[in-house]
């Protein structure tokens, strides 16, 4: 269901059918949610609004399909209801990663910081079912639902046996908290402001073409307070012809790596003015193994 991009909005009879009776109950498990004082900031003089249903997802999950796991991220759209459909699978699984505890300046779209190295599948592929210190899966059985908003990160873990099913309903697609992520990020920029260049996320994309060389894809840390720098694996054993993409931000560097080995091969630099960064191998006739 897409309430905005088809004629009906029923790409799938069959599902529409079997959910529709439900939706003015979810719609409302939905409101209760919701908090009346943050919400009235978003959307003034509206203090008794009814959420407005966007899309509808059915979802399934299996270690033999294309989508086996999710990766970490946060949602556009202002609150999202999942429904546990099963429960008959094992591994895997929705969690959430908490927000860092000693964060302590906001950021310009009210969601937290959770550090780069989880935004990628090598990390989700080592993720297991049990709850730490950073991550929490919470107990939902068959027909449960469990709701979050905007600013939750979270994620599906690879499931091992089995397969999982459910359905996620995004409400309030046009999310003013977050307006800049329905702009491109020319848009964003061009837009003037007093924010500074570095609070606008640039989706960068990773990519090579040196056949029989897998590539670690590393960014470089500088937060540190005591001036040392960190390399935090990003990707590894990147093949050619397959691309890794993810959000990063004015200045962020990164280094790619011969897998397996300390030898950086190029550094990138995120820049919105810089399009493309190119890795080919030297042909002088001499040493072709050189970049």
């Amino acid at each position: 269901y897409e309430r905005a991009f088809r004629n009906d909005g029923v790409i799938t009879p069959a599902i529409w059918e079997a959910l529709e009776p439900w939706i003015p109950t979810l719609t409302e498990l939905v409101k209760q949610s919701i908090d009346k004082t943050t919400d009235e900031i978003y959307f003034p003089n509206k203090s008794d609004r009814v959420p407005q249903l966007g899309w509808v997802f059915f979802r399934k999950y299996s270690p033999d399909s294309d989508r086996k796991s999710l990766k970490l991220h946060v949602d556009s759209n202002m609150h999202t209801l999942n429904i546990a459909l099963n429960h008959n699978f094992q591994g895997g699984g929705l969690f959430y990663v908490k927000p860092p505890s000693d964060q302590e300046e906001e950021t310009y779209d009210d969601r937290p910081d959770i550090p780069l190295r989880y935004k990628n599948y090598n990390w989700l592929n080592t993720v297991e079912r049990k709850n730490t210190s950073d991550i929490v899966f919470p107990m939902m059985e068959e027909g449960d639902v469990l709701i979050h908003n905007f600013t939750v990160w979270h994620a599906v873990a690879p499931i091992e046996v089995g397969v999982r099913y459910s359905f996620v309903l995004f409400y309030d697609m046009d999310n003013p908290a977050i307006q800049s992520d329905f702009e491109s990020y020319e848009e964003v920029k061009g837009g003037g402001g007093d924010d500074d260049d570095d609070d606008y996320v640039i989706p960068v994309t990773f990519y090579h073409e040196i056949e029989n060389v897998e590539i670690d894809l590393a960014f470089l840390d500088k937060s540190a307070e005591d001036d040392d720098e960190w390399l935090l694996m990003i990707e590894e054993k990147m093949p050619p012809f397959v691309k890794v993409e993810l959000d990063s931000y004015e200045g962020h560097i990164f280094h790619a790596l011969i897998s397996g080995t300390d030898e950086i091969v190029s550094t990138y630099v995120v820049r919105d003015d810089q399009q493309l960064y190119t890795i080919e191998l030297k042909d002088d006739g001499i040493n072709n193994d050189e970049f």
